[in-house]
């Protein structure tokens, strides 16, 4: 089993097919053989493991063990779960129990009881009228649901947009589940998964840029399509984490040495660094004790606090001190600009260092606090989560007294 890049494919019979295909669209079932079903049916059309997770959240390891199981033990694998359901699955399975059966619950707990999804408590009438949407909705796609959801439920940003993107994997992660079923607008096929083309550089030599004496550079919050195009290649090709995506609220930033002819381009300066801001974690214990803030003053107040989510400085820029002069010209910025987007000021950042890669250095140099180290939850499983690198925790205030703030209670 610990073999993770397994690449076993299943032979399965028509009947085997339909019999996996009638469990992974039951909402009887229970939630262990419904997730279970449809990770086998991904397998049979040649997912690996390790995309599958995040289309139906379970762990890699669940997965393997799965294929493994099945493979030996064929439909019986399913007569009996290797564990009882965890208290998400039961919640879930209570939820599906009140949509589908309403008089099996007593009608004070359906009334009630509600489910969360990315930061947001669903009810069971709430997921009815979901369901009601796609009922009435010719052509049905997680697209145009989600914009009606943002009406219906008032799911708009801090600029008053609507938060769309929050709304499509709320509607995933629902299906996931099988509270509801949507179907998706046809994509040709590697429209999404072609990666930025790498970023086209001036002609420069590595040691032109070597020194940071008399070397200034600014900073540019991005919004223009080309400044995203830009920060999304950065990334992509030259961050340790290449996902681009960024969850919640969230700010970018491009780092360019100061205009002038020796960059080899007048209208720009030569690309040093990428880094962004969005949304903090849910729950961190050693950032939480540090704050000092009780659950009903985390839920109310997170939004004040901002995440430092990737911070890049290109692999051929080799300037002394360079991360911590930038990490403290976007410190003395990033308040301002969060609050102008999303009229409200934030008053403490986080970010997380894997140990085994950084030390942290530019960080301690602009007064972030190391408060503690954290594994992270790990959809790849118990196996991977142990051989994950621990991650140090660092916070910096905006403000004197950001505790006072994040610990009062309306």
């Amino acid at each position: 089993m610990n073999d993770l890049s397994v690449d076993q494919m299943l032979e399965c019979s028509s009947q085997e097919v339909e019999q996996l295909q009638e469990l992974a669209a039951s909402t009887t079932a229970g939630i262990w053989r419904i997730k279970r079903a449809k990770a086998l049916l991904g397998v049979l059309q040649g997912i690996r493991p390790e995309k599958l997770m995040f289309q139906v959240r379970v762990p890699v390891t669940s997965i393997v063990k799965c294929i493994h199981n099945f493979s030996r033990l064929r439909m019986a694998y399913f007569d009996r779960p290797d564990r009882s359901p965890s208290k998400r699955e039961a919640a879930v399975e209570k939820m599906l129990a009140i949509l589908d059966n309403p008089l099996s619950i007593p009608s004070e707990t359906a009334h009630h009881f509600s489910l969360r999804y990315i930061g947001t408590q669903f009810t069971a009438n709430q997921i009815r009228v979901i369901r009601e949407m796609i009922r009435n909705e010719p052509k049905p796609s997680r697209a145009i649901i989600a914009r009606q959801m943002c009406s219906t439920f008032s799911l708009y940003g801090e600029n008053g947009k609507p938060r769309l993107s929050v709304a499509v994997d709320i509607l995933k992660r629902m299906a996931m589940d099988n509270l509801i079923c949507v179907s998706t607008k046809k994509i040709i096929k590697g429209a999404l998964s072609a990666p930025p083309p790498k970023i086209i550089l001036p002609p420069q030599k590595t040691e032109e840029i070597t020194s940071s004496k008399s070397l200034s550079f600014y900073v540019v919050l991005v919004q223009k399509p080309e400044e995203m195009a830009l920060w999304n290649a950065m990334i992509h090709h030259y961050h340790y984490i290449p996902v681009c995506r960024l969850f919640g609220q969230q700010l970018r930033y491009l780092i360019f040495t100061e205009n002038n002819e020796s960059c080899g381009r007048s209208d720009l300066g030569i690309p040093l660094s990428a880094l962004s801001f969005s949304s903090s974690a849910w729950r961190v214990s050693c950032r939480d004790n540090y704050i000092g803030w009780n659950d009903a003053q985390r839920v109310m107040n997170l939004p004040l606090v901002i995440n430092n989510s990737r911070f890049l400085i290109l692999p051929w820029i080799k300037i002394p001190n360079l991360a911590s002069s930038i990490l403290g010209a976007i410190g003395r910025r990033v308040g301002n600009d969060w609050e102008t987007r999303y009229h409200r000021r934030p008053v403490l950042m986080e970010t997380f260092v894997e140990r085994d890669r950084f030390l942290g250095t530019c960080y301690k140099a602009t007064n972030w606090v190391e408060v503690g180290t954290t594994v992270g939850y790990s959809l790849h499983g118990s196996e991977i989560r142990r051989r994950q690198a621990t991650k140090s925790v660092f916070l910096r205030p905006l403000q004197k007294n950001f505790r006072h703030i994040l610990c009062r209670s309306f």
